[in-house]
């Protein structure tokens, strides 16, 4: 078997020779590579030397191959065609086995990052591009293959499909020094609260919460007015005051105990998530089942339905 390395220096040029001897034409060849015509005529001139054979016959601005260039090209040219096919075969299987998973942020720092390293156990040659964005982004422009939105309807395009519907209620940390017993929602109005502003809707603040209740909120100044989500969860689990948050997002909280929810209080339905699958993509179909899966086995760990709001 021929050993390629002392002539691997050699694939530049006879990458060269492969557009020259197609067009014939080394104007064209330059065009093709993206280089002059002067480096083209340059490798040329390098590859005859290094193989000692005459390639092109050149006569004023127009060259055209020998007997040798001829049969050369033959040989030559099938095989990188098939190198090339190779690499781009390679890059649609990595392509393939890369996910595109777009989530909010909320929803990736609280629910989907915890979980992903089951994913990996699972399915170690899927690699997971995860693109957090608080907006709606264009699921075709941005090429995603999974996703996870929230919002009071589902999206009207094929690949959607109900995830879960999102239930609120009083959380605290164990280490928050409550003024009441905290028995009934007229007791929240004496606390610490902390409250949710910024692009927020109303029906996930305060306001709306007591207004559901038949009961008049305590003025926002106060409590702890917070702008994201993110970090109204983060000062609820610090002890800072009581948040209005929900499933499934808290659930690894009140698991561990890091928070609480109040006892014997409903809570209160809101939007849903809704999960989108690309059609006809293996993957995309393996990670939306995944999610599926977890899913439901946060709602039966033990074959029971969970309530929505733990009693203490």
């Amino acid at each position: 078997m021929v050993n390629l390395r002392k002539d691997v220096h050699l694939l530049r040029n006879v990458v060269a020779f492969q557009a020259a001897s197609r067009s014939e034409n080394f104007t064209k060849a330059a065009a093709a590579l993206g280089v002059s015509r002067v480096a083209v005529s340059r490798q040329i001139a390098e590859l005859e030397h290094a193989i000692g054979q005459k390639l092109f016959s050149r006569n004023h601005r127009m060259v055209a191959l020998t007997r040798n260039g001829e049969v050369f090209a033959k040989e030559v040219n099938p095989a990188l065609d098939a190198i090339a096919q190779a690499l781009a075969n390679q890059r649609a299987d990595a392509s393939d086995a890369r996910l595109s998973v777009t989530v909010t942020s909320a929803f990736a720092t609280y629910w989907l990052m915890p979980r992903l390293i089951d994913f990996g156990a699972r399915f170690p040659d899927i690699e997971v591009n995860l693109v957090v964005s608080d907006r709606y982004i264009d699921i075709d422009a941005e090429g995603i293959d999974v996703a996870v939105r929230y919002g009071p309807k589902a999206p009207t395009e094929a690949g959607w499909c109900p995830l879960v519907q999102e239930a609120i209620f009083p959380v605290y940390s164990p280490r928050y020094a409550a003024r009441t017993p905290l028995k009934n929602e007229g007791d929240l109005r004496q606390e610490r609260l902390l409250f949710l502003s910024g692009k927020y809707r109303a029906e996930a603040r305060w306001q709306h919460w007591f207004s559901e209740r038949g009961l008049n909120p305590p003025e926002e100044r106060l409590g702890v007015s917070v702008n994201t989500y993110i970090n109204m969860l983060q000062a609820a689990i610090e002890g800072q005051g009581i948040a209005l948050a929900g499933r499934p997002l808290v659930d690894t909280f009140l698991e561990d105990g890091s928070l609480i929810a109040m006892a014997d209080i409903p809570a209160l339905e809101r939007d849903s998530y809704y999960l989108y699958c690309r059609q006809n993509h293996e993957n995309a179909k393996i990670f939306s089942d995944w999610i599926e899966a977890q899913f439901d086995t946060d709602r039966h760990p033990d074959g029971k339905e969970v309530s929505p709001v733990p009693n203490k």
